[in-house]
């Protein structure tokens, strides 16, 4: 909780044209190995979760 507190009032201050305080600026974010292009897979899992609440 106080990760995300913090982090969120760095958000604020960046949007406040404050001093830039982000502590991950500059990090590279790779993408997902084995992951191109739109995520086909994301309506399969939403029907994998709907017929998870009907059984459940």
């Amino acid at each position: 909780a106080q990760l995300s507190t913090h982090l969120g009032m760095i958000i604020a201050d960046a949007i406040l044209g404050r001093p830039d305080r982000n502590p991950l600026k500059g990090f590279e974010w790779p993408a997902v190995p084995g992951h191109f292009g739109k995520p086909w897979f994301l309506p399969l899992v939403g029907m994998y979760y709907k017929m998870l609440d009907r059984v459940g």
